[in-house]
């Protein structure tokens, strides 16, 4: 069941004045009311996302419309990929504990988190925000028989890290597939799911408070009321719009 209009617009308010990576955690509380503020927390990435795109189907439908710019030609392009397809694409990451072994480091690293990312969402040096978030994700790193921090990697290391993250948690960062009608040029393009998500339910939620307005105006109810009306509020709305 999608959650209630009440619902709704508690989530909206405790969102608005939220910086974007907890307004993420927010909406996975919405999606998953059933976990408690650690287990948000420690929900993998791509476990959020997938959640996040079956509260966007239960409450929107299953069409995803998006809308880009070819980055050779700048045609505007519609883009409507299938929740299905996404949610089940942000769900193949593994979870657990992985290893790594380049250039004589041993490394022990787990996927990111949803509340990795809302601590590091709001930085706004992009390169720190990374090796803060690599430092959350290395277990522990030896080399030589000697433990070191994740700031003492060298560059190739890091990169290697990198790619194995991407490996065993490949869409932690959704991307979709554009091909350009007008000048054929092939790219890919992020997906950010809650924003997305985000926006959505931002414009839904006016559309509540809009109603809320014009009942409470025509017919004196309360707010309380009016919300517990469920669907029949759209019916008494198209009678006092005529």
């Amino acid at each position: 069941m999608p959650p209630t209009a009440s619902e709704i617009l508690a989530s909206w308010e405790r969102g608005l004045g939220a910086p974007a990576g907890r307004r993420a955690l927010g909406l996975t509380a919405l999606a998953r009311p059933e976990l408690d503020d650690a287990e948000l927390e420690t929900l993998p990435v791509g476990e959020r996302d997938a959640a996040l795109l079956d509260l966007r189907e239960r409450l929107f439908g299953p069409a995803v419309d998006a809308v880009v710019s070819c980055p050779r030609c700048g045609e505007v392009l519609e883009l409507a990929p299938a929740a299905e397809d996404l949610r089940a694409a942000a769900a193949a990451g593994v979870a657990g504990e992985h290893t790594l072994v380049h250039g004589g480091y041993e490394l022990r690293f787990r996927l990111p988190t949803a509340g990795d990312l809302a601590d590091v969402a709001d930085e706004p040096e992009l390169e720190r925000a990374r090796d803060e978030l690599l430092a959350r994700c290395v277990l522990e790193a030896r080399v030589d028989g000697r433990a070191v921090s994740a700031p003492e990697l060298p560059a190739d290391v890091v990169e290697a890290l990198e790619l194995a993250l991407a490996e065993a948690g490949p869409l932690a960062d959704l991307e979709l597939s554009v091909e350009c009608p007008a000048c054929g040029h092939e790219s890919t393009t992020p997906f950010d799911v809650a924003a997305f998500l985000w926006a959505e339910l931002e414009r839904h939620a006016l559309g509540i408070v809009r109603e809320i307005h014009v009942l409470a105006w025509a017919y004196g109810w309360s707010e309380s009321e009016i919300l517990a009306l469920g669907p029949r509020r759209r019916l008494y709305l198209e009678l006092v719009e005529g």
